[in-house]
């Protein structure tokens, strides 16, 4: 049985067919961002605190240190979509899950000084870091 918001098979069938190459673009899009997020945030830490000795211990930074909080919606995000594409265990994505997850990186990456703790952090490292505005602005040319 469907519910009244869904359409026919078919038109499910053809959404998904035109939302699932935009959701695995974001995808590729939010993996990038948020490496270059973490090159640079780990950049801001070390000229505070030093250099954190290898990767596996800036790793458990990024998952439990408090300055690395503001990120985690990111990787929340990049995790989410990673499960709802790749995990074979579990019910297909919808066309309308594809949707919500799409319209979550919108919102997310939009960099805005009043809001979430993402957005603001986003924003100055915009400011602050060449790599980051550059790759912003090479994914917002190729979203218009």
């Amino acid at each position: 049985m469907t519910d009244a918001a869904a359409g026919t098979p078919s038109e499910d069938a053809a959404a998904l067919a035109e939302i699932l190459p935009k959701l695995d673009a974001a995808r590729t899009d939010l993996l990038a961002l948020h490496r270059v997020l973490l090159n640079a945030e780990r950049v801001r830490y070390e000229k505070l605190f030093g250099r954190i000795n290898g990767n596996g211990a800036f790793l458990q930074l990024a998952l439990h240190d408090p300055w690395f909080t503001w990120l985690r919606p990111m990787m929340r995000l990049v995790s989410e979509v990673d499960s709802r594409l790749l995990d074979r265990g579990q019910e297909p994505v919808t066309a309308v899950e594809a949707s919500a997850l799409l319209a979550e990186a919108q919102r997310l990456l939009r960099p805005d000084a009043e809001g979430s703790g993402f957005q603001q952090e986003f924003q100055q490292l915009l400011q602050d870091s060449p790599e980051v505005a550059v790759l912003h602005r090479q994914l917002v040319r190729k979203r218009a």
